[in-house]
């Protein structure tokens, strides 16, 4: 197993604007274009307000998962146990074959860090090894957005672009160094979310699915993510035992004996 590439996928999974109106009868004609601007302009206003009312803020949760990972070359199946509390960490916890230790990982506001436990090495990295993958500049408030089930990156009314697809709204943010494509249901919940770098003709796209409520939140019970460009990656989440809570504080012990490596 090339542990490497399986560790930067971890990583990176903790990795138009035409609004359908009516046309309003208008004795003026050339008075009826700028109603019409006006119109979708509050059109725009209020759904992304909507979204932004309907953003996840969750304290803390748990979760089992069965993840199976495929780069095109490789495919593992990992059991894996994850627990999040908002702006302090995410961590998960890594098991082959529901019993070998392979692989801890803790990702907080100022560093990530990797303990390999199959060949006995402690990795940490800043924010700024993200930037040998992606121009969008990722940090600890993105990924948790992401595994809170919200977009990387808020919309915001001057920069974002609103379409609607059928029973769906969908979201164009231009971040200067790529651009954030969010689709949400009718009722505002997130169905998925894409990064795309069309300078690197690379992207990551999320996909949630199979909404479940527990302890009063309404969480994706599976969730894909499909990283394309130089190589594919994809890794399925299948999700179980999902608690609102976190029964115990998860331990990041680093063993004296381990190799240190420091991006």
């Amino acid at each position: 197993m090339k542990q490497r590439s399986l560790y930067i996928s971890l990583l990176l999974l903790v990795v138009l604007f035409s609004c359908k109106t009516k046309k309003l009868t208008q004795k003026d004609p050339v008075k009826e274009p700028e109603r019409k601007e006006a119109n979708s302009q509050n059109i725009q206003k209020v759904v992304l307000q909507s979204i932004l009312q309907n953003k996840k803020d969750i304290p803390a949760f748990s979760y089992s998962a069965e993840a199976d990972y495929f780069d095109g070359k490789q495919s593992v199946s990992l059991n894996m146990d994850i627990s999040f509390k908002k702006g302090q960490y995410i961590y998960l916890s890594a098991k082959a074959l529901g019993f070998v230790n392979v692989a801890r990982v803790m990702i907080q506001p100022d560093s990530i860090r990797i303990l390999d436990l199959i060949n006995r090495r402690y990795i940490s990295a800043s924010y700024n090894f993200m930037r040998n993958f992606t121009n969008v500049k990722l940090g600890f408030n993105e990924l948790q957005n992401m595994i809170m089930v919200n977009a990387f990156f808020d919309p915001n009314l001057d920069k974002s672009k609103l379409d609607t697809l059928g029973l769906t709204w969908q979201t164009l943010l231009d971040l200067g160094t790529g651009i954030q494509k969010a689709s949400y249901q009718s009722n505002f919940e997130m169905q998925s979310v894409s990064l795309i770098e069309q300078g690197k003709n690379q992207q990551m796209h999320v996909d949630y699915a199979n909404f479940k409520l527990v302890d009063g939140i309404n969480y994706p019970h599976q969730v894909v993510i499909n990283i394309s460009g130089e190589k594919k990656m994809e890794c399925k989440f299948s999700i179980n035992n999902f608690a609102g809570s976190i029964k115990k504080e998860p331990q990041f012990v680093i063993p004296k004996s381990y190799k240190v490596q420091v991006y």
